[in-house]
């Protein structure tokens, strides 16, 4: 199977050697599965052609200043059936303008029946083409308001890590590019393949959510001065106990007009808005201090324990312990322990370290 990676100026480097490792893997994994007159017969094919490739073959300088050096200029790229877009960091909205041409030859790809695969924001190449214009997709949940302004046709799954949609994948930010390479090699290889390359490069195969990765953003840039007041007033007390009616005559507005003035501002209502502060609040705690949850759930304006639980997990996505497992910045217990020594007169490890074991 030809498979094209694509690199552009400012693209992530990351997401494009993670692209090219995983599929290396996937090559060297399933040569040594073969028995050997297969692999005599096979000789060296591997079982994805890898193709680098930008817009005009020269190299590009990556997001942190690495350059990469494509093998082609993608108009001049032998047919590949699946096309891989690289994600591009933080920088994606003042990249977008520049990648008009790879955007124009996505289309091309598409309607030939390539399959395209966008790691992380290069979901916005692929929207921009239209290509997702009534698909499934996911993209980085820090981009996921961009995104879901600019292109409002796309059914877009933030909690998600991956989409497929047919001939259209996506991953969602950064480091679940991984989710979605074991799934390309197992939709084109077997689900056997990608289970012996996630063991070997020491990734997680379980299904993950962008859920608990997730921090909200509090919209504060916008023109309304007593909208902010509030805001800032329910952040220094989202602790006590607050009513709507309350806020409205403190504020000196009707409860119908601090509605609508909150949201037109912010997007949420007051109470909503104070929702967030609190689940924010308790994330915070949760990773830095020792408290209970039950002391946590006082300090954020709660009193039933159980009920903030079930509201933490349906809006994180995990249970308050396992979040704090999961990102508790306390200082962790070592891992890993020392090795024991070696055995008087063993002999020391020799040469290359032998070929993998095969997958089952």
């Amino acid at each position: 199977m030809n498979v094209a990676l694509l690199m552009a100026d400012q693209c992530s480097s990351t997401s494009v050697a993670a692209a090219l490792e995983f599929f290396e893997t996937a090559n060297v994994l399933h040569h040594y599965a073969q028995d050997k007159q297969a692999r005599q017969q096979a000789g060296s094919t591997p079982l994805f052609h890898l193709h680098t490739a930008s817009l005009d073959g020269q190299p590009v300088a990556c997001t942190g200043g690495l350059r990469l050096t494509p093998d082609w200029a993608i108009a001049d790229l032998p047919p590949c059936e699946l096309v891989v877009v690289p994600g591009f960091m933080f920088n994606i909205l003042g990249v977008l303008p520049r990648l008009s041409t790879m955007i124009d030859w996505l289309r091309q790809q598409h309607q030939q029946g390539r399959y395209i695969a966008s790691l992380c924001t290069g979901a916005f190449v692929t929207a921009q083409a239209g290509l997702l214009d009534g698909r499934s997709a996911t993209t980085h949940w820090a981009f996921s308001e961009q995104f879901a302004r600019r292109f409002p046709k796309v059914r877009l799954h933030t909690e998600r890590t991956v989409t497929d949609d047919g001939q259209l994948l996506c991953s969602g930010g950064s480091t679940s590019c991984s989710d979605l390479l074991l799934h390309l090699i197992r939709k084109f290889a077997s689900p056997q393949l990608a289970a012996e390359c996630a063991k070997k490069l020491l990734v997680d195969v379980t299904a993950r959510s962008q859920m608990p990765y997730a921090s909200t953003t509090f919209k504060k840039n916008h023109s309304d001065a007593e909208v902010l007041r509030l805001q800032i007033w329910l952040e220094k007390h989202l602790s006590s106990p607050v009513q709507l009616e309350q806020l409205a005559e403190q504020f000196g507005l009707s409860p119908r007009n601090l509605i609508r003035r909150f949201k037109d501002a912010t997007g949420q209502t007051p109470m909503q808005y104070l929702q967030e502060l609190r689940i924010e609040k308790a994330k915070l705690l949760l990773e830095t201090s020792e408290d209970a949850f039950e002391q946590i759930t006082l300090q954020v304006g709660y009193e039933d324990g159980n009920s903030f639980r079930r509201l933490f997990k349906q809006r994180v996505g995990l249970a308050p312990s396992a979040y704090r497992k999961r990102f508790a910045s306390r200082p962790a217990q070592a891992a890993i322990t020392a090795a024991p020594s070696a055995r008087p007169g063993a002999a020391p490890a020799d040469g290359a370290a032998p070929p993998p074991a095969a997958a089952p």
